[in-house]
């Protein structure tokens, strides 16, 4: 996304436009994490004509401003995330049970909005590469769990 030290939703949204207006469709699948989850679950809550798409999974996600985090409020509050209107198969949240920037509770939020359940993992984290999180095994597995679970349904 550019500019992710400032981000304006116009950019950002503009950049999503680019690459997800008319490519969506039921074999999609969406990976967003931290900001990028408001951003990507504001984004398909206001497309007209979305499909639904295979899988979300959203990763230290929230859909509220956050105390620790002031400077993005202005971001935050120019969103409007519908979540009656997110159209997907599958939905995964998943949080770190001692995120430093995004607590649990905002993800277990936006998960109920969601109708979802929050996968809790035992990280001391915000799932970032500098705090030596380089591969994203529970996330893998969710996404093979769900390709598998579409392709036992169809036969395969």
């Amino acid at each position: 996304m550019p500019n992710t030290h400032h981000p304006q939703t116009s950019n950002w949204y503009a950049a999503l436009d680019d690459r997800l207006k008319g490519k969506l469709n039921e074999n999609t699948l969406i990976v967003a994490h931290s900001l990028g989850v408001i951003t990507i679950l504001n984004y398909l809550s206001h497309q007209q004509f979305t499909p639904k798409v295979k899988g979300l999974f959203l990763i230290s996600g929230f859909n509220e401003t956050l105390d620790n985090l002031p400077e993005l409020d202005t971001y935050i509050k120019q969103t409007n995330v519908r979540c009656d209107k997110v159209n997907s198969q599958n939905v995964v949240t998943i949080a770190a049970s001692e995120d430093p920037i995004v607590d649990v509770e905002a993800t277990k939020r936006l998960s109920n909005e969601l109708g979802v359940s929050t996968q809790i993992i035992n990280h001391n984290g915000h799932f970032l590469d500098t705090e030596g999180y380089h591969t994203f095994e529970f996330l893998k597995d969710q996404i093979i769990a769900i390709l598998n679970k579409i392709n036992t349904e169809i036969g395969m």
